[in-house]
């Protein structure tokens, strides 16, 4: 992603950022991870280690490592010696995401007096290649109807009010608001939106977009083997959707992560197949340089 979002965290944005790793730092003292959220099938937790060396317990999963800020030399070290799937090319790209496979019991020694976060969602299950035949039980429930369906805002707010400059559009927009029906909001607090996104079998999503810098975690099924999907973008501008993709897609083994740049309204068709199911990190922290309206914070739902 280069220089785009390099430059970030910054004005109100870094002050308040350090003084949530504090708060979150001092909790970490007695539990250096925190679960944020779990299910049957995965687990996000958040890791604080303080300045100096901390000890980590035992990963006895695969995971997708991602974070907001730059990843310390520490962590990448302990993430090589694991034996990691992916790693991105720049680690001073922010977000940054790689697969790590389970770890041991280790120690992280963090140097300079500011304590060091980041992000894991942990796989209890990889779906992989079982996707296709078993998600009608892993996921009856969120493939299920939404209970109480709602209008689709098509270009209803296209000329509505710009969010920021990297996304132009109207907060109407965002996914959790605008497709609640697909996208489920199963974790949130002022630095992210854990979302499991959701596309049944025949249907069109909602007009919808993403204005914020985003993690993609997928284990079987983005893009499932007899899938036909189809993604309509009504983009009023020019700029990429997509950023760096720091795990390609065409790898055999999961999970896969990438990393995105804020995404246009859209709408995805599961035309034929399996539905379409993974999960999407958004990272509300990450401010390209310059981009003014965002760094005055998440819009208010």
């Amino acid at each position: 992603m280069g220089d785009r979002g390099m430059r970030f965290i910054r004005g109100m944005v870094l002050p308040a950022l350090v003084g949530g790793l504090a708060s979150a730092a001092a909790a970490s003292a007695a539990a250096p991870e925190r679960v944020l959220y779990e299910d049957a099938h995965i687990r996000l937790v958040q890791v604080v280690s303080l300045p100096g060396v901390n000890p980590l317990p035992a990963v006895p999963y695969r995971s997708v490592v991602f974070s907001d800020v730059a990843l310390p030399k520490a962590q990448e070290a302990a993430a090589a010696a694991s034996g990691i799937v992916s790693r991105p090319g720049d680690q001073n790209s922010v977000p940054v995401c790689y697969v790590q496979g389970p770890v041991a019991a280790r120690t992280v020694t963090v140097q300079g007096a500011a304590p060091q976060s980041y992000y894991r969602i942990d796989y209890k299950r990889i779906d992989g290649a079982d996707y296709a035949a078993h998600w009608q039980t892993w996921y009856k429930e969120v493939f299920a109807p939404p209970a109480r369906p709602m209008p689709d805002l098509g270009k209803k707010y296209f000329n509505g009010k710009p969010y920021s400059k990297m996304w132009p559009y109207d907060f109407h927009y965002n996914a959790v608001d605008s497709a609640p029906a697909d996208h489920h909001l199963r974790n949130h607090d002022d630095r992210l939106e854990l979302i499991e996104v959701t596309v049944r079998q025949g249907e069109t999503e909602h007009m919808h977009g993403h204005p914020y810098y985003s993690i993609f975690a997928d284990d079987g099924g983005f893009w499932p083997p007899g899938a036909d999907y189809s993604n309509l973008d009504l983009s009023r501008s020019s700029f990429q959707a997509f950023g760096t993709f720091t795990s390609p897609r065409d790898e055999p083994t999961f999970p896969k992560c990438w990393s995105a740049m804020p995404q246009a309204p859209h709408e995805v068709t599961v035309k034929a197949g399996p539905p379409q199911h993974f999960y999407r990190v958004h990272l509300k922290k990450v401010v390209p340089d310059g981009d003014v309206a965002a760094a005055q914070g998440p819009a208010s739902r």
